[in-house]
């Protein structure tokens, strides 16, 4: 702790009177501070200090690397949790979407062409003899006329 003395007037002038200038006189030598004694100090920088200066630089340096690897670790396992979380998400879409396949090929083979046969004659909507699958042909081709076997005469509106 340093001292800090200020100059001191020598002259003192009054101020009931008025006076245009002050006069100031320093002394020609400087005033030595008043010698304290270390244990003193020493008590008063323990008092003032506080608890953290008191403690040694290793001792804060291995805090703060303690500190530090704790609040990676505690990151680092909210992420491995997050990505637990989204793998069980994942799992569920999955097994949600082969159920769903799962349906959709049973519900698409109940609208079969033989399954609509099948299912018409349980209910004797009709009586087929057979269920013929008609080839594929090209768009191109010309197909012929189709043959009535009824006793009304047809005309046949389109020319080849």
């Amino acid at each position: 702790m340093s001292v800090v003395s200020l100059p001191r007037r020598d002259v003192v002038v009054p101020r009931s009177q008025p006076s245009p200038t002050r006069t100031r006189v320093r002394p020609s030598t400087r005033v030595a501070p008043t010698p304290t004694t270390r244990r003193e100090t020493r008590t008063r920088h323990a008092h003032s200090r506080g608890r953290l200066a008191s403690i040694s630089v290793l001792k804060k340096s291995v805090a703060i690397v303690v500190l530090a690897v704790v609040v990676s670790l505690f990151g680092s396992m909210l992420e491995t949790n997050r990505q637990v979380q989204l793998h069980q998400l994942q799992s569920q879409v999955l097994q949600g979407q082969s159920a769903y396949a799962a349906q959709v090929g049973s519900l698409s083979n109940l609208s079969t062409p033989s399954e609509v046969v099948s299912q018409a004659n349980a209910l004797h909507l009709v009586n087929p003899t057979s269920v013929a699958q008609v080839p594929a042909t090209s768009l191109d081709a010309i197909l012929p006329l189709p043959k009535f076997s009824g006793y009304a005469p047809v005309t046949s509106r389109t020319t080849r």
